[in-house]
C-alpha cells in the first residue's frame, strides 16, 4: 500500500500538462451551453423525416362486455398538398437557427478564454515592470543615503522615494494576487500545472489598426445578427407551415372491420289444455308460453366500411391565431433589425475608440523608444552634469510610459477582441482562424 501511494504522489505532477492555448480554448467544448447546442442540431437533423401523412392510428371498440362485437378501423390523416414542403422549410430554418445559436455561444466562451489569457500575461508584465521600478527606486534610495550629507541632499527626495517604495510593494502585492485569481479561474476551466501562454497569438497593433481602417461592415455572418435573422425565419416558416395546414379539408380517412359472434335467438310459442268445469258449467284453459330456441342460434356478421372526415373552415373561426402568427413574425423582423443597427452601432463605436487608444499608444511608444536609445538621457545628462537622481529618474519615466503603453495595449486588445466576438471570428473551432480577416 505505502508503494502505491508513492506511486501514486510521483504520478500526479507528471500526468498534469502546462496550459497552453490549444488547451485552453478546446476546453470551449466542454461547456453545457455547447454540449446542449450540438444536441438541439444533431436532434433535429435525425428527427425531421418527412411522413406521408400526419398520423396513422389503429382504433379498436368493445361493444359491451359479452365480447360478442369487435370494431377495428385503421385511420389517419393525410398531410395537405405542400405541406410536407413547408415543414422540410420550417426545419432547415430551425436547424440554420440552432446553427447561429451555437455560434453565438461557442464565440462568447472563446472570446472570455482570450480575454482572461490577456490579461493574464498584461499582469505578468506589469509585474515585471513594478519590479524593474523597485529596481530603480531602491538605486534613487541608495544615492540618496550617499548625497545625505550633501549640500544638494533634499529630504523631499527622501520621503518621496520611501513612499515609492510602499507604493511598489503594495503594487507587487495586488500583483500576485491578481495573477492567482487569473489562475485559478484557468483551473475552472482545464487542469495543468504551469502556464505556458505567450502573447504570439495576437496580430500586431499596426495589424489592428490596418483592419479597424479597413471595410469593417456588420453582416448577416455576425452571430447575434444571424440568430436574429435566423429567428425570424423560423416564425416565417413557421406561419407558412400553418397556413398549409388551414387549407386542409379531408380531417381523416378510415378503414374499419366490423366482426360480431350472433348471439342466440328465440321464439315465444303459446301452448296449453282446456278442461270443462261441470259444477259452473264452463270452460276453463290452462295455457302458457314457452321460450325456444331458433335452429340458426349461432351465426356470425361481418362486415367491412370506410369513413371520411371533413372539416368545414366557413364553420368555425380561428379565435386570433393566424393574427397572433402573423404579429410573431413582424416582432421577430423587428427584433433582427434592431439587433443589426445594435451590432453596427456597437462595432462603430469600438473601433473609434480602439483607433483613439492606438494613436495615444504610438506616442507613449515614441517616448520609450527614444529613451531606449539614450536621446533623453543625453539630455538629462547635459542639464545636470551627469547627475544620477536625474537618470534615475529618466529610467523611472520611461518605464512609467512603458506601463501607460502596456495598459493601452490591453485596452487596445480587449476591444478588439470584443470586436472579434461581434465579428463570430472566434466561432471556428480551428484556432488559427480566429484572427484571420479574409474577404473584410
Amino acid at each position: 500500500m505505502k508503494q502505491l501511494l508513492l506511486g501514486l504522489f510521483f504520478a500526479l505532477p507528471i500526468a498534469a500538462e502546462p496550459l497552453t492555448f490549444e488547451r485552453l480554448i478546446s476546453s470551449v467544448e466542454t461547456e453545457p451551453a455547447v454540449l446542449a447546442g450540438e444536441k438541439k442540431k444533431n436532434a433535429i437533423q435525425t428527427g425531421t423525416s418527412i411522413k406521408l401523412w400526419n398520423s396513422l392510428e389503429l382504433q379498436y371498440k368493445l361493444d359491451g362486455f359479452g365480447f360478442m362485437e369487435h370494431d377495428f378501423e385503421l385511420r389517419f390523416k393525410p398531410k395537405v398538398f405542400g405541406e410536407g414542403n413547408s415543414t422540410k422549410s420550417y426545419w432547415e430554418a430551425q436547424s440554420s437557427y440552432q446553427q447561429s445559436r451555437a455560434d453565438f455561444y461557442r464565440s462568447y466562451f472563446v472570446y472570455e478564454r482570450y480575454e482572461r489569457a490577456l490579461r493574464y500575461l498584461t499582469q505578468k508584465r506589469k509585474q515585471q515592470l513594478h519590479w524593474d521600478m523597485e529596481t530603480v527606486n531602491k538605486d534613487r534610495l541608495e544615492v540618496l543615503h550617499l548625497k545625505s550629507g550633501s549640500e544638494t541632499f533634499s529630504p523631499d527626495n527622501l520621503i518621496s522615494a520611501l513612499e515609492r517604495e510602499s507604493e511598489l510593494q503594495a503594487k507587487l502585492i495586488a500583483d500576485s494576487n491578481a495573477l492567482r485569481d487569473i489562475e485559478m479561474k484557468f483551473r475552472s476551466w482545464v487542469e495543468f500545472d504551469s502556464v505556458a501562454l505567450d502573447s504570439g497569438f495576437l496580430p500586431s497593433i499596426s495589424e489592428i489598426e490596418s483592419i479597424l481602417k479597413g471595410n469593417l461592415i456588420v453582416d448577416d455572418t455576425y452571430p447575434a445578427v444571424a440568430m436574429a435573422k435566423q429567428k425570424w425565419n423560423v416564425e416565417s416558416k413557421q406561419y407558412e407551415q400553418e397556413k398549409t395546414g388551414a387549407n386542409k379539408i379531408i380531417s381523416s380517412i378510415g378503414i374499419g372491420y366490423k366482426h360480431s359472434f350472433g348471439s342466440y335467438e328465440y321464439d315465444s310459442v303459446k301452448t296449453g289444455t282446456y278442461s270443462y268445469d261441470y259444477e259452473n258449467k264452463v270452460a276453463v284453459a290452462d295455457k302458457e308460453w314457452k321460450i325456444t330456441k331458433k335452429d340458426d342460434d349461432r351465426r356470425t356478421r361481418d362486415k367491412f366500411y370506410a369513413t371520411l372526415s371533413l372539416r368545414l373552415p366557413f364553420f368555425g373561426t380561428d379565435g386570433g391565431d393566424e393574427t397572433k402568427r402573423q404579429l410573431d413574425v413582424l416582432e421577430a423582423e423587428s427584433d433582427y433589425l434592431d439587433e443589426k443597427r445594435d451590432i453596427t452601432q456597437k462595432v462603430a463605436r469600438i473601433r473609434e475608440e480602439t483607433l483613439a487608444l492606438i494613436a495615444q499608444r504610438n506616442v507613449q511608444k515614441n517616448f520609450v523608444e527614444r529613451v531606449d536609445a539614450g536621446d533623453v538621457f543625453e539630455e538629462f545628462a547635459a542639464r545636470s552634469g551627469s547627475d544620477p537622481l536625474l537618470l534615475l529618474r529618466a529610467k523611472d519615466v520611461s518605464l512609467e510610459s512603458e506601463m501607460k503603453a502596456l495598459e493601452l495595449e490591453y485596452e487596445i486588445y480587449s476591444r478588439y477582441l470584443i470586436i472579434l466576438d461581434y465579428a463570430g471570428k472566434l466561432a471556428a473551432k480551428d484556432i488559427s482562424k480566429h484572427f484571420e480577416w479574409e474577404n473584410r
